[in-house]
């Protein structure tokens, strides 16, 4: 049984967190999108309205991860999964996290987990 490709989008402003993602999150199995920027980010949710998933690096400058994160979920609701990546676990950010209803993937990236931990969040939508 094959798995249905998951169309990822990457917003990180850290050029070896692309890279590893790119190395990582390979089709078939997945469709990588990466966004060096908040704002980049969000014109590429605009310009493709096909995203199963978020992956948002939250300390970003401009326009960091939290923004993007509310923006999308003001735009696609319920059926776009966004997952917060960052080191940070302070009352503030949990908050956030959860208001925005988004998962958590902490820093360090494990990234022999990353893939099934998208595919299992992705199936909860």
């Amino acid at each position: 049984m094959s798995q249905r490709c998951l169309r990822v989008l990457a917003a990180d402003d850290d050029p070896t967190m692309a890279i590893l993602l790119r190395a990582v999150l390979q089709a078939p199995a997945f469709e990588l999108v990466v966004a060096g920027n908040g704002a980049d980010a969000l014109r590429a949710a605009s310009a493709q309205d096909a995203f199963d998933i978020a992956l948002l690096d939250v300390e970003m400058p401009e326009v960091d991860g939290l923004q993007v994160a509310a923006q999308l979920r003001r735009q696609f609701g319920e059926r776009l999964c966004i997952v917060l990546l960052t080191g940070r676990e302070d009352a503030a950010f949990v908050a956030a996290q959860q208001s925005l209803r988004a998962q958590y993937l902490p820093k360090p990236v494990d990234w022999t987990q990353l893939p099934q931990r998208l595919r299992d969040w992705s199936a909860e939508r």
